[in-house]
Formats: C-alpha cells, structure tokens, sequence
C-alpha cells in the first residue's frame, strides 16, 4: 500500500509515516482502507495546550482479521506510531453483527472527557451490502459500552435500504446533540447522505434519518466529512462517477 512506510521500532511498536495526501486521495476515496482520521477534536477550531497528541482510528482493509477498530498516536498529526503492534483495539466480533468494523471516527465529547466513536458494521467477505451501523461510547478509549443500529429495523420507511456506511458524528452547539451523518442506498437509487440525532445515552437514533445532502447532479454521495469554520458548516465527500482531480463535493451548510 503506498503512502504508508513503516519501519520496526521496538519488540511491539512500529511506526507508519501516514503521507494524509496520498491517504485522502487514494485510500479514502478510492479503497476506503483508512477512513477518518478526525481524531481528538474538541468542536473548536484551537486546539488545547492540555492535549499532547493525536489519535488516529482505523481499519487495514478487506481481509481476514482486517476489518476491525486500531490505534495509532501521533505528536504532530503526520507521523503515526501504530498502537498494540497494529492490531485491533476493540474486537469487531463483541460489537457488530456482521464480525467486521470499517470506517471508525473517533470524537472526543463536549464535555472533554467522554468519547464517541462511530463505525459500519460490515464484513466483506460476506458481501458489500449491510443494514446497520456502531455507536460506541467511552470514558477511558480502552472500555467502551456498544449498540448495533439496524436502520431497517427501526424505522420502516428505510426496510430496502441495503447499504448503510461511513458514519461520523459531530457536537451541534445549538441543540446541544450529537448528529450523526451517514450514506445510505435503496434499490433503484443511488448513495445518499442522511442525519439523525443520537439519543442521549448515545445508543440509538432519536427519529428517522433526514436526509443532508441533495446533489444537485443526482450522483452517489458517501464518506461526508463535516468541518465547522467560522461559523459555517462545510460538508466534504465523495461524489461518484467524478474524474479523479476533481473528487472532493463540498457544501456549505447554514443550519
């Protein structure tokens, strides 16, 4: 896999210098290996003089054993150290019904002490369709308390939709919840961003997903990325069937 060079650092750590143009570029967006990397934020645009380092969720690719939540901790946000020699952290099989885990982001809480992490539950050997999604929340990023989000089962409306992916989560001041944004597909159809509020205990959604994103040329819409700057809220994400220079959709959204 280019972009990612590691080297043996001791007995039980290695470290993989993550080049996050080639990762953005060619794994996000074209193979999905490393998706999120939005880790420790903290809802604000400066970054606290508490916090020493960054953490980095993610997952290795298709294969046995591959599909399952790592760490790697980095002083700069460029060069990672991958945790617990690049195995997983969190079991997948503990905490998903299908036994995989792709697409983990990570946020850290509000209230900066308690974490939330999100991430589809699917297993690819066994197909790419799924129905649901993981919320996972913690005190420590060691222990975590986890719900499976089976979308067709609770909320009729969405009983064809086959493929639910790439979560994310992010603090919306105004209501003082947690939003979670995710692509889902019926058949017929094409990728579609949607929202919903998590509940507070952060083990459900509270109503239907909404949907977030309307293109206006109809193509398929996954792996959005929510930035808050200035007061505005841009949304990143993939659109299909785009050249590849021109592959990042962008929105601004006013809510």
């Amino acid at each position: 896999m280019s972009g990612i060079y590691p080297y043996s650092r001791g007995k039980n750590d290695e470290k993989y210098f993550f080049d996050f143009q080639i990762l953005v570029m060619k794994f996000r967006f074209i193979s999905v290996l490393f998706l999120t990397a939005t880790l420790f934020s903290c809802g604000t645009t400066k970054l606290s003089e508490e916090y020493s380092s960054y953490l980095f969720s993610y997952f290795t690719g298709n294969s046995e054993g591959q599909e399952a939540i790592r760490y790697a901790i980095s002083p700069d946000a460029y060069n990672y150290y991958a945790l617990n020699n690049n195995e997983p952290v969190i079991s997948s099989d503990k905490i998903s019904n299908t036994g995989g885990v792709r697409d983990p982001h990570l946020l850290r809480g509000n209230d900066g002490k308690t974490f939330y992490m999100v991430a589809t539950d699917l297993l690819t050997r066994k197909g790419w369709s799924n129905h649901a999604m993981v919320l996972l929340k913690s005190e420590d990023l060691v222990n975590w308390t986890s719900t499976v989000v089976n979308i067709p089962e609770n909320f009729p409306e969405f009983s064809e939709v086959h493929r639910v992916w790439a979560p994310q989560a992010i603090y919306d001041e105004d209501k003082g919840k947690y939003m979670i944004y995710f692509s889902m597909l019926a058949p017929g159809g094409y990728d579609i961003i949607y929202y919903a509020y998590a509940n507070d205990q952060f083990t459900g959604l509270e109503s239907a997903p909404k949907q977030l994103f309307f293109s206006p040329t109809k193509n398929a819409s996954i792996d959005g990325d929510i930035i808050k700057k200035d007061g505005k809220y841009h949304l990143f994400s993939l659109l299909s069937g785009k050249k590849r220079s021109q592959i990042n959709g962008f929105l601004e959204l006013s809510y």
